[in-house]
């Protein structure tokens, strides 16, 4: 039962059609690193599963309007993730000629990048971190993602993420990685720009 001290708050209709807005923080490399983290515990989270293909994760990355997705197993444990450049770029086309297999046929599974390959921050070390300390980390390894991870005596759970494109965006500047490409198709735009 609601307290009777509370009382309904008044409703209207809509006049016009509503926009939905983005909010744009801006960011200084000396604000507070925690403040710029997306934060998996209380967020949502774009999953696929290891089985899914390109077109069918493409639309789901499109329909969220998000650039990776976090990739489940057999299990629903994760195992990996993907992002958009990921299934874009040459990595597929990679695949499919040394799989022997139609570009449509390919999987996640072969496309992710599985969490052998992660690097991670723990979570303590963002106590007194700033956004600079993240950009000159993702810069210096070349990351476009970094996964924050806590540890402690069950293991680690993965508690956010660190998105060089979001950076980018709250920084008003590039986090231009070295030429440490990883794909052909990056190491031509790298050498484009």
């Amino acid at each position: 039962m609601i307290a009777r001290s509370f009382l309904p708050l008044p409703l209207g209709s809509l006049t016009t059609t509503p926009r939905l807005v983005r909010p744009l923080r801006q960011a200084r490399v000396d604000d507070p690193a925690r403040a710029f983290m997306s934060d998996l515990l209380t967020g949502p989270c774009l999953t696929a599963d290891h089985l899914d293909g390109i077109d069918a994760t493409l639309a789901l990355l499109h329909a969220a309007r998000v650039q990776m997705a976090w990739v489940s197993g057999i299990d629903g444990e994760l195992v990996g993730y993907v992002t958009r450049d990921d299934l874009l770029g040459e990595r597929p086309l990679q695949a499919a000629m040394a799989d022997g297999v139609p570009h449509q046929d390919l999987r996640l599974e072969r496309l992710m990048t599985p969490l052998s390959q992660w690097q991670v921050i723990d979570a303590r070390q963002l106590d007194s971190a700033r956004v600079g300390d993240i950009v000159a980390t993702m810069h210096a390894q070349s990351l476009r993602y970094l996964p924050v991870v806590r540890r402690n005596g069950d293991g680690e759970v993965l508690v956010g993420l660190f998105s060089a494109r979001l950076l980018e965006q709250a920084l008003g500047t590039t986090i231009a990685p070295d030429l440490h490409a990883r794909n052909v198709a990056e190491l031509g735009r790298q050498l484009a720009a």
